[in-house]
């Protein structure tokens, strides 16, 4: 399922986790709002503080890289996110066509914060690819490039 970011107070954050109250609060806002697109369950993990703007969109094909986009929220900034140890994550997936939404935390270490199918994976407003090429165009060229798989 979809994070509830954008409504962070009353479905997403619980700043104390030992608070019952709270946690159940925001548990059920979010299950009333997600209501029939809740797919499987709910993944709690600690809170890590991010750099606002700091977000990047990749584009994989069979472990690799073809695209490196800015986040659909933060159309107008393009990070350079690290992504040796996400490439052996993606690839141990096993999925041909992998989408995954990178955080910068404010260490300055990046952190996978979604991994899809690229069934909801938008491209930013203006975004660019390889040699000033469209975004899109430069996807859908790898893609098209990329050699098919039988069986």
């Amino acid at each position: 399922m979809k994070s509830r970011k954008h409504e962070w107070d009353e479905a997403c954050f619980v700043p104390d986790l030992t608070d019952g109250a709270r946690l159940s609060t925001v548990v059920e806002r979010l299950f009333a709002l997600q209501d029939e697109s809740l797919a499987g369950g709910l993944v709690v993990r600690a809170y890590e503080p991010f750099v606002a703007g700091g977000e990047a969109r990749v584009w994989w094909l069979d472990g690799e890289v073809l695209l490196v986009t800015a986040h659909p929220d933060t159309p107008e900034r393009l990070p350079s996110p690290e992504l040796d140890g996400v490439r052996a994550a993606v690839a141990a997936l096993g999925c041909r066509f992998v989408t995954t939404d990178l955080a910068l935390r404010e260490d300055g270490r990046w952190r996978v914060v979604e991994v899809g199918d690229g069934q909801v994976s938008g491209l930013p407003r203006g975004a660019r690819g390889a040699d000033s090429m469209g975004a899109a165009d430069a996807l859908y060229a790898a893609l098209a490039a990329a050699p098919t798989h039988t069986g």
